[in-house]
């Protein structure tokens, strides 16, 4: 059973962040918000009409018939309407986000995934981190849903705890975490400590950079659509992967401290992932 922490103190959530690894809340936007941002959603949708290529805007596919083209992910959302843009700094989101970071917080990336109905399309179990390595392990993702995400269309696996573990070396594909996969595998062995995550439209899921995530098939006859915000601490510096997405190091609270805090350890950088458009996880 999936944990929801919409009405409980922040020292729970916080709590619960350190020791499962993440965080759901159902009921995160109301109705307007999440209708604005569907709107947003069809605007920026109508340029990719016709697209039959992936380009700095849109990934595609063809569809399981072959029939048609469909976009499997926006790049950098908030680059291409202000509803996405405002969301990062959506209080609701932004200060759920400061009670686990600290003050000072700042946008690594942003992404909106569409997983387009598929009998095949997934992805693999992964964790964020090692396709964007920092120095410390204060960075995040924050989910929010547009559409319901259900076990049907595919919605988040997890591994509770598994953010304890540390970042696991993984064997980077070029298209990032679309099919990068663990290096080992072992890991995955034990399926009763996997978690399905079902969150509905208007919901907000959020993991830990070394949580051990993938979701299925979208089983279901439309994409199931989800904005993915990336949020690190501001003295938390990336040391390899993809540098230039739009917003990247925007101060979204606090202030830049003009300092680093390090993690000891050694990690794999992701350099055999040869385009920079998809080397986030």
């Amino acid at each position: 059973m999936v944990q929801v922490l919409q009405h409980v103190s922040p020292s729970q959530q916080k709590a619960q962040y350190e020791d499962e690894g993440y965080l759901v809340f159902p009921e995160l936007l109301d109705p307007a918000e999440l209708a604005t941002l569907r709107a947003a959603l069809a605007e920026v949708l109508r340029e990719a009409d016709g697209l039959t290529e992936s380009n700095d805007k849109f990934s595609v596919v063809r569809s399981d018939d072959g029939a048609r083209h469909v976009v499997r992910r926006i790049f950098n959302p908030i680059a291409h309407h202000q509803a996405f843009h405002d969301l990062v700094f959506n209080p609701k989101i932004v200060d759920v986000v400061e009670n686990l970071l600290g003050p000072d917080i700042q946008l690594h990336h942003t992404k909106l995934n569409l997983k387009p109905p598929s009998k095949d399309a997934r992805f693999e179990w992964h964790q964020d981190y090692p396709f964007f390595p920092h120095t410390n392990f204060d960075l995040l993702a924050v989910m929010i849903m547009l559409d319901d995400s259900t076990e049907e269309n595919g919605c988040l696996k997890i591994i509770p705890g598994s953010h304890t573990w540390g970042p696991r070396n993984h064997l980077f594909a070029r298209d990032g975490a679309f099919s990068s996969q663990l290096e080992d595998r072992s890991v995955l062995e034990d399926s009763s400590r996997w978690k399905t995550v079902p969150v509905p439209a208007g919901g907000m899921e959020l993991h830990h950079c070394n949580m051990l995530h993938s979701s299925g098939p979208n089983r279901g006859t439309q994409p199931r659509s989800a904005i993915v915000i990336q949020y690190r601490a501001a003295d938390n510096l990336q040391l390899s992967g993809n540098t230039g997405h739009f917003g990247n190091g925007l101060q979204i609270r606090g202030s830049n401290p003009y300092r680093v805090r390090m993690i000891a350890g050694t990690f794999r950088l992701p350099g055999q992932i040869s385009d920079p458009l998809q080397r986030d996880g």
